[in-house]
């Protein structure tokens, strides 16, 4: 204390942390069906489909660190609609 001001350093950190679902949606024409045959208009795609299909390659510039939310399965969701528009969630 000087002169009755209170003096408060501070030091700043300019890191944050962020827990986020990460939502990707795209076309890929080539995953296409005909819908009017099956009566399907959407379908969720199984386990571990995110290996074999393309899925962009997303990433957070001058990121410190970064990692997936693990629990004893994937925190992951794939869906394809007939037109071949793919939803991507990842946590």
């Amino acid at each position: 204390m000087q002169n009755g001001v209170v003096v408060v350093a501070a030091v700043l950190i300019k890191d944050f942390a962020v827990s986020m679902y990460l939502r990707q949606a795209w076309r890929d024409p080539r995953l296409a069906y005909e819908s009017f045959e099956t009566g399907i208009d959407k379908i969720r795609l199984g386990e571990n489909s995110w290996q074999v299909l393309w899925i962009p390659d997303t990433f957070f510039r001058n990121e410190k660190a970064a990692e997936f939310h693990d629990v004893t399965v994937d925190n992951r969701l794939m869906t394809l609609t007939a037109q071949g528009d793919l939803w991507y969630v990842v946590k």
